[in-house]
């Protein structure tokens, strides 16, 4: 086909792939390779050679953004913003509905974000602390939680409101391109309702890209094709057809055309350079440049092969290019790639004068290395390209240190001047000046407070970038250990594990090198954190008492403090309730200590939590009381919605449906009012047990609906899965096991997906349960077996409990006395370590119903009678709720902000 226009030299296959991809059903066509192969170039090339219309995004342009506007929120909603003045012009409709859409969610962000700043101040306010130290934190009762859960909302109303607004047009033959894919992780928001339970084991590319943007954007908008392009493979959601391609160096004979091209035709040159650069695209651009500037030929290049000795083009081109060009060439070479972006004022400035040559800038920007980037509605810039570039500056950082330094000093003093912040810290940083390092601080803390995490990145790649790192780590290693735990603790809570502990065990080896206490402390306390998401307990439980000890040394009381409240988190998971009271009891002193209340707060609630989970729901009653009242003083609505969240399933637990009403309202109402969908959700969750309660199966359904409406409106998964499986035990209520058992599978799939071993472990409790009101009395004695072994494996007692528990019922069904009486024992015993007098009196009953059937039936009266005393000693009017030949209704737990996979 005609329209195609002439192939790109190299890429001939590719442009006949996307020819027919073009032609094709398949809506997302990826390329990835390693950095040079030239995907930006393709991705130009293919955006012309559209039938109709091709936009590019570039992220490296987008996730980098400096001096954003001040009404965008963040890159991804700049991302959004840009796309609905783009494919609103190409269906020539506009999008008034996202513009409708986008201007509530900034009027909605701007109060909370007020708000937040009031309370921040009310709480406190230290200087150049980061997110692990300072009590505004992304862990649980986070001020900037409210704002960063709105936030997650409002990009799924705005995707929605864009796809309603281009529903009708039909856009085929246009074709958006994404360019450098691996920067989609700057688009992610922080997952509060994973950060604790591990939503996502292994990290992804893009999660929010591609399983939560891509699938409504196509499925919404008729006709519309996806181009990707980056440096690694993109995991594209199922259901998505798409076409994958990884870009490899070039042929010998692509290699010829391209140095032919460029009037470079000698055979013998040109297998040189084949042999010199191994068809890699950009180095072989490189060679061919400094070929044209010094007139090389065949001979010349036998002696770089001397040069070469097959090492690969990057160990040996840079030096080689750098010492052979002119000096006045080489001077405008060096102080461009001193800068980020190719600035001909910025390279004025840090040459200190105007070259020579008037077409200098233009014979810079002819080098193959030096690209044009484009953004929206910026003007386009130059910049070298990143793999030229490092290894330039490599180069130059090992023969020239001094020289380079002095240039990042002028150019620090250029964007002074020019009143770029950032680009003046980068040289700053890079010349080994540490001196506006407190300016460094109040930049992250602002985009931190602001929820704006790709900010937030991008401030701490001023320190972590490869070129400033080296510099600072021989001057301020500090501040670099400090960067790394910052960067750790974001990937931790956008639910890339795997990076968290890369960049976390980064920081440590730096701070135990240069002997560091505080910031090896942080960097424990981050690995304890990754371990208790990965219910690595037994290690998280080292990790953070390491940094525990360290922090008592030191005197640093903060962190002392949000050590001791992840250890009773840990303890408690671990079943050790003694140690977990003992733990939070030394977080509350440690926080009134420093004064701040939300420290005290979020100890009270986390306390009252795990202590609702074992049935010691009166002393739990008592420390949500405290909790409520400490959020209260702070007006944190957040933190009381959470507490009366709580409340509201102690009181259903008691007996006392109105009392429990009331605070689920409430906390309702104040979830609302901030527009928390996901406290929403789980609040409905826990309404769904007061309704079954009530009598209101159906009620009770509708309640959980729209609960797993609200959990999948902002691409909480797990939330989804836990909705499934309450849906089934009201259904088994009801009597329809098969369609409970549907919702048991799909959950468990679910469940799988997210490597949640807790969740599975849940499904296999409640199949056993219902295959034993089916009768297949085996069948739920395997799935129970599997479900005890499952839960003690991950530390989980009640579940081990409850597994546990149903076995012996299944035993004394199959008339298996002497069995039923061991697993009863075993109940108990777990239910004593638990230290929860409701869950030992479930124990009793059952080791008694167990001993009638062993015919045992003294013995049995006397279990049972003691159940009952403890049943009454502990104010229980209500133990787990049994319906319809013994269905467990299990109680919603949430964590933090969802109702977590229903044991912790």
């Amino acid at each position: 086909m005609n329209h195609m226009g002439k192939s790109l030299l190299g890429r001939e296959d590719e442009t006949a792939e996307f020819e027919a991809f073009l032609q094709g059903d398949d809506r997302v066509l990826l390329y990835w390779g390693v950095a040079g192969q030239g995907k930006s170039t393709l991705v130009e090339h293919l955006a012309g050679c559209c039938p109709k219309d091709g936009y590019i995004v570039d992220l490296e342009y987008t996730a980098g953004r400096r001096n954003p506007s001040s009404d965008s929120a963040d890159a991804a909603r700049e991302l959004l913003d840009e796309l609905a003045e783009v494919l609103g012009g190409w269906c020539g409709t506009g999008t008034p509905a996202y513009r409708r859409a986008a201007d509530r969610a900034d009027a909605d962000e701007q109060a909370l974000l007020t708000r937040n700043i009031t309370l921040k101040a009310t709480v406190t306010a230290r200087g150049n602390s980061s997110i692990v130290d300072s009590p505004v934190s992304l862990s649980v009762g986070s001020i900037t939680e409210p704002l960063a859960n709105l936030r997650a909302l409002n990009r799924s109303k705005l995707v929605r409101a864009l796809c309603d607004d281009l529903r009708k047009a039909d856009l085929s033959g246009r074709v958006l391109f994404v360019d450098t894919t691996e920067r989609l992780h700057y688009l992610d928001e922080v997952a509060y309702f994973e950060a604790s339970g591990g939503a996502r084991g292994a990290d992804e590319i893009g999660h929010w890209f591609a399983n939560r943007f891509v699938p409504h954007l196509l499925s919404g908008v008729k006709g519309l094709k996806l181009v990707l392009a980056g440096r690694e493979e993109v995991p594209m959601k199922p259901g998505i057809r798409c076409q994958r391609k990884e870009l490899r160096n070039w042929s010998s004979t692509d290699s010829d055309a391209y140095l032919a091209s460029r009037g470079q035709e000698a055979d013998g040159f040109q297998q040189a350079v084949y042999r010199l650069c191994k068809g890699h695209p950009g180095w072989t651009s490189m060679l061919s440049d400094t070929a044209a500037i010094l007139d090389w030929g065949e001979i010349d290049l036998f002696e770089l092969e001397r040069i070469a000795r097959d090492r690969p083009a990057e160990e040996w081109l840079p030096r080689v290019f750098l010492s052979r060009i002119p000096e006045p060439r080489r001077a405008v070479v060096v102080a461009a790639a001193a800068l980020r972006s190719v600035v001909k004022e910025a390279i004025t400035a840090v040459l200190a004068k105007d070259p020579q040559d008037e077409q200098w800038f233009e014979s810079l920007t002819a080098y193959s290395f030096v690209q044009l980037r484009r953004a929206h509605r910026q003007r386009p810039s130059w910049h070298i390209h990143p793999l030229v570039r490092g290894a330039i500056l490599s180069h130059l950082g090992g023969q020239e240190p001094l020289r380079l330094m002095e240039w990042h000093g002028r150019a620090a003093a250029y964007f002074s001047r020019s009143g770029d912040l950032e680009d003046e810290l980068y040289h700053r940083f890079c010349s080994g000046d540490t001196s506006k390092e407190g300016e460094w601080h109040r930049l992250f803390q602002s985009a931190n407070l602001a929820c704006d995490y790709d900010s937030g990145l991008r401030v701490i790649e001023l320190v972590t970038a490869h070129e400033v790192r080296e510099g600072l780590l021989r001057t301020r290693p500090g501040l670099v250990s400090h960067a790394l735990t910052l960067r750790s603790d974001i990937s931790l809570h956008q639910g890339r594990l795997d990076d968290a502990v890369v960049e976390a065990e980064q920081a440590l080896r730096i701070a135990r090198e240069e002997d560091l206490a505080r910031e090896e402390a942080k960097a424990l306390f981050l690995l304890g954190c990754v371990s208790q998401r990965r219910s690595e307990l037994t290690r998280a439980k080292e990790l953070l008492s390491q940094a525990f000890d360290i922090c008592l040394a030191t005197g640093d009381t903060q962190n002392g403090a949000n050590c001791q409240l992840h250890l009773g988190s840990v303890a408690a998971r671990q079943a050790d309730y003694v140690t977990a009271s003992e733990c939070f009891s030394v977080a509350a002193k440690l926080y009134e200590e420093l004064g701040d209340v939300l420290g005290e707060g979020n100890v009270h609630w986390e306390y009252g939590s795990t202590l609702r989970r074992v049935g010691r729901l009166g002393e739990s009653r008592e420390a949500l009381r405290l909790a409520v009242r400490k959020y209260r003083s702070l007006d944190f609505r957040l933190g009381v919605a959470n507490s009366l969240r709580e409340q509201g399933g102690i009181y259903l637990r008691e007996g006392r449906a109105k009392e429990s009403r009331n605070a689920l309202q409430e906390a309702l109402s104040l979830y609302r009012e901030i527009g928390d969908r996901l406290g929403e959700a789980a609040c409905r969750a826990e309404l769904s047990f007061l309704e079954l309660t009530d009598g209101d199966a159906d009620a009770a359904l509708v309640s959980l609906r729209n609960a797993a409406t609200l959990y999948a409106s902002i691409g909480n998964e797990l939330g989804v899965a836990d909705t499934n499986l309450l849906s089934a035990q009201v259904l088994a209520h009801q009597g329809a096991l098969d369609e409970a058992l549907m919702h048991v599978s799909r959950a468990s799939t679910e469940y799988g997906h997210l490597e949640s071993r807790l969740g599975k472990a849940n499904c296999l409790l409640i199949s056993g349960v219902i295959m034993l009101m089916k009768g297949a009395l085996s069948e739920a004695n395997v799935s129970l077996a599997r479900a005890a072994r499952d839960f003690r494996e991950i530390g989980n007692a009640q579940g081990e409990r409850l597994a546990l528990g149903e076995r012996s019922r299944v035993a004394v069904l199959e008339q298996d006395g002497a069995l039923a009486v061991r697993l009863a024992r075993r109940a108990l015993e777990v239910s004593s370590f638990m230290g929860s007098k409701a869950a030992m009196n479930e124990s009793m009953e059952a080791l008694s119903i167990a001993k009638f059937a062993n015919g045992r039936t003294r013995k049995a009266l006397r279990d049972f009678g003691a159940s009952r005393a403890l049943f009454r000693n502990s104010e229980l009017l209500t133990g787990f709720r049994r319906s319809n030949g013994g269905m467990i209704c299990l109680p919603v737990t949430a964590q933090s902000k969802r109702p977590s996979c229903f044991w912790r």
